[in-house]
């Protein structure tokens, strides 16, 4: 029996299909026998500490409960993390979502940019109403000294066009396996991190700046303030640097990173060139 057929049998469903999902875990999309779409998510047990998977997911799921934008995780026979054996006999640490129906945000347009702001400042909101909760700094974060004069709280670590879902003007937020704490503004700054990366590696018509100003137009809308772009520069600086550390020493680096092909650190190498090179 493969890994999609013991996810099928884990979660009672006639059939799991495989779905892209990125270097840390197998990913599968199913439907519960209720008729509920859900998301489950296999990472290896022996590249995690399972008492780290069960705090997030714990910490997701009550932000689930006070912010319904966010996919909650459900529990499957009465556990948010299972473990589950693939064919090779190594076991893996299932855990299970909603799914996120809708379409992806389109960094392009000026619209979604400026929804996808509004919708992480009503997160961080959120996310900041719950307290300490006891998780790690985020990877970026813990990677390098780091002492900031603001609040820190409970953030995304991975909030991006990739992670939401956008139905009838209304934003779902999934992939919280990076959560941990941290200031806000690093949130907002690797949202736009990740937009430079596509400009820099791969989009024929860059859309960086454009989608800057939406962006941060609709988290200030929220938040009542702008955005320092100054401290938002500090802050991507930083995210730079800790790539190309992890790069340098890839046992340090998180488990994307570490289990990445030679071809993607290559990318990765090419965009860090890239951005040292640009005009200032």
């Amino acid at each position: 029996m493969g890994l999609r057929e013991r996810v099928s049998a884990l979660l009672g469903a006639e059939q799991a299909d495989e779905v892209p999902g990125g270097h840390q875990s197998r990913a599968f999309e199913a439907t519960l026998p209720d008729g509920q779409r859900v998301v489950v998510k296999v990472l290896d047990a022996g590249r995690a500490d399972r008492a780290d998977v069960e705090r997030r997911v714990e910490v997701v799921a009550e932000l689930a409960r006070s912010a319904p934008q966010v996919c909650a995780p459900l529990a499957i026979r009465g556990h948010l993390v299972n473990e589950i054996e693939g064919r090779d006999g190594r076991v893996g640490l299932a855990t299970c979502v909603e799914h996120a129906g809708g379409t992806p945000p389109r960094v392009d347009r000026s619209a979604d940019a400026e929804l996808m702001g509004r919708a992480l400042a009503r997160l961080h909101h959120a996310m900041a109403a719950l307290g300490p909760t006891g998780l790690p700094p985020v990877a970026a974060l813990a990677a390098v000294p780091f002492h900031g004069d603001g609040a820190e709280q409970l953030l995304h670590g991975d909030f991006g066009a990739g992670n939401l879902r956008i139905t009838d003007g209304r934003v779902r937020i999934f992939d919280l396996d990076d959560c941990g704490q941290g200031p806000p503004l690093f949130d907002v700054a690797n949202a736009l991190y990740m937009v430079l990366f596509d400009d820099l590696t791969t989009r024929v018509v860059p859309c960086f700046e454009a989608f800057a100003a939406a962006f941060l137009s609709g988290y200030g809308a929220v938040k009542g303030v702008d955005p320092e772009r100054a401290e938002l520069d500090r802050f991507v600086d930083l995210r730079v640097a800790v790539l190309e550390r992890w790069l340098d020493d890839p046992s340090c680096a998180p488990i994307g990173i570490r289990t990445s092909p030679p071809q993607w650190h290559a990318t990765l190498r090419e965009f860090i060139d890239a951005y040292r090179a640009r005009p200032t």
